[in-house]
Order: structure tokens, then sequence, then C-alpha cells
């Protein structure tokens, strides 16, 4: 039974059903349902008008009940490894903001989903689509979720030998040639990369642009591999670091992936009595604000980490709410962004 209200105009909607709408408008209530979601056959001007009713009677959906009768939960997962212990990283925390803008905009609801790396999945993620951001390829639940029958899109490129699905990434190999010839400009001749292993596509693909770079040029490129997340860069990697950049052959371009490496490295070179951006150059492959504020500044790749998660976020809504295919790779650009760390080896290395 319809609710009106008083004068004042309090209480107004209260038990507004989609009854009420369809004779509002005029129409059958499975075409009210129907122009209300947006699926169904009709024209233009009954969809409006259902609309229209909807909100001048102020109806607001069940979304329980809608769940139930449609199977959707309008809700999109997102899966990374080790999830919990990256909120540290400013890279995974402007990824979900991207993801929430776009959901927050379609009306869906974000779940992070568990990342336990070794246990199976007790039940299937009540989601109707999952974004997987930065796949890697032991990673049991990933590969779960990939096989679960779920619309998965990845937030970036696969390594080898895992399964895959649609795929938005970021064109890596442009912007690490653009930094690696501004530090040969700059006079770097002995450069060494570090980066996560065969496992992580971004790994892979900064190690394949790295070496190929480094041939083409006739350089003796050092490649190194790392933790993914480099929150102990230090403990790991410092005394290999140490023994690099000293003895009669020492680096003189160091690139890193993230900040947690950048200041890491930062402080073996400051314990070494070497200037960072005079005696050694180094770079970042994943920019953050903290490297502008750090002496000197370090040069990075700008990853735009949250225009990443709006475009993975906004394929999959567009994928589910109107059955728009989803495109295989999109490749999106990066930036680089340069700062004194990069400015001038003091003794330049002769141009073959």
């Amino acid at each position: 039974m319809l609710r009106m209200s008083n004068d004042n105009g309090a209480d107004k909607s209260a038990k507004i059903t989609l009854g009420d709408v369809a004779r509002e408008a005029g129409v059958a209530k499975s075409t009210a349902s129907e122009a209300l979601t947006g699926s169904g056959r009709m024209t233009d001007a009954t969809r409006r008008a259902v609309r229209e009713a909807a909100q001048r009677l102020g109806y607001r959906p069940n979304a329980l009940a809608r769940g139930l009768r449609t199977g959707r939960t309008h809700s999109i997962g997102l899966h990374r490894l080790h999830a919990p212990d990256n909120f540290d990283s400013e890279y995974f925390r402007e990824l979900i903001a991207g993801v929430m803008d776009v959901a927050i905009t379609h009306d869906y609801d974000l779940s992070l989903l568990s990342s336990n790396p070794v246990r199976p999945r007790s039940v299937a993620p009540r989601v109707d689509g999952i974004i997987l951001a930065d796949p890697i390829a032991d990673d049991l639940r990933a590969i779960e979720l990939l096989n679960s029958g779920i619309p998965v899109v990845a937030g970036e490129r696969y390594p080898p030998g895992m399964p895959t699905s649609p795929v938005v990434g970021i064109a890596h190999e442009t912007a690490l040639t653009e930094l690696l010839e501004h530090a040969y400009r700059s006079g770097a001749r002995r450069p060494a990369l570090f980066a996560p292993d065969e496992k992580s596509g971004w790994g892979v693909v900064l190690r394949d642009t790295f070496l190929g770079w480094c041939r083409e040029r006739g350089l003796p490129g050092i490649h190194r591999t790392t933790a993914f997340k480099g929150r102990r860069f230090r403990e790991d990697e410092g005394d290999l670091l140490a023994a690099l950049l000293t003895g009669t052959d020492p680096v003189d371009l160091v690139v890193v992936p993230g900040e947690h490496a950048a200041l890491a490295t930062r402080e073996v070179m400051r314990d070494m009595g070497l200037q960072v951006g005079r005696d050694v150059l180094l770079a970042v492959c994943a920019d953050a604000h903290l490297l502008e504020l750090c002496e000197p500044p370090i040069t990075a790749i700008d990853l735009s980490p949250r225009r990443l998660g709006a475009t993975c976020a906004q394929a999959l809504v567009n994928h589910l709410d109107h059955g728009t295919p989803l495109a295989e790779l999109t490749l999106l650009e990066a930036h680089l962004t340069l700062r004194a760390s990069t400015e001038r080896l003091v003794h330049q290395a002769d141009t073959p």
C-alpha cells in the first residue's frame, strides 16, 4: 500500500514499489524492471517515462532482492598477491582509488579478495567480475580465479606460462628506453637493473627491455632479480649492490623497481660516500610522491596507477552491464619524470 507524505513532504516514499512505478508510467511491471536496469527492448520514450516516474515517486530498488532475481552482486573483486602487505605502496593505494572512482560512478561495491598464496579458496568469491592486479605466476588463488568462469581483467601483463585473461597494462618498454637514453646522455655506461623475476610479467618486460637496449648500445648491462615488494631491499640486496658499486669496473647507473628499493639504494650509496646524481645515477621504474622529497629528488617512471585501476574497472563494468567485449591487450602510456638523481655524472665515460 502506498503511504503518502504529510503536508511538509516527510516520509514521501517509504513503501514505493516497482509496481507503483509501473502504474505511474502506464507499463507492465516487467517492462518497468527492464527499463530501470537498462535491459530489454523498448522505445527510448518508454524507458525515459519509467525512469521519470521512478524519480517522481522517489523509488529506490531493493539491491538484495534485485541480486537474488538477476544473480548479480553488483560487486567487483580486486585480487593482488599479499594484498594486506601492500598498502604501504603508493602504487597499490592509487590503483585501488582508480577502481573505486569507477565503482562509485556505476554503483558497484569493491571487494578486496582473500590473497593467501598457498591455500585454495573454500568458497567462490561473490562478485560479478574480478580485477587481477600484477599477476604472479605461482599465485595459487590468482590461477583459481582465472579458472572460475568469472570475468577477469588483469591490471598488468601476465608472466610466461600462466593462464591469461584480457589485460590492461603499461607500455613499460617505451618509458624505460627513454630513461636509459637519458642516463646514457648523462654519462652512464655501466648500468644495472634490479627487477622482479620471471614470475612477474612486469619483471619480464623490464628485463627484456633493459638487456635489449644494452645490447644495441654495446654496453655490459647487469640484471639482478629482487623481491616484488622490495621492502627488504637493503637486507636482501645491499651486499650485492655494494659490490657492484665498488671494484675496478663499478656500475654508474642503478635502476630499481619501486620506492622502497630506491630509498634503500640511496642509503647504501650514502654509507659508501657516493653522491646520488653525481657519482652514481639512480632511477625508479614506478614513481611515488616521496621520491620528489628525497635529496636529491629521484628520477622515476610515472605509471599512473589510478588511471590503470580506473581503466580496468571501466572495461569490466562495460562488459558486465552492456556486454562490451573485453580487449585482449590495452596498453597505457607511461611518463618519465626527470629529477636530479640522473642529472650528470662527474666523470663521464667516453662515448664509444
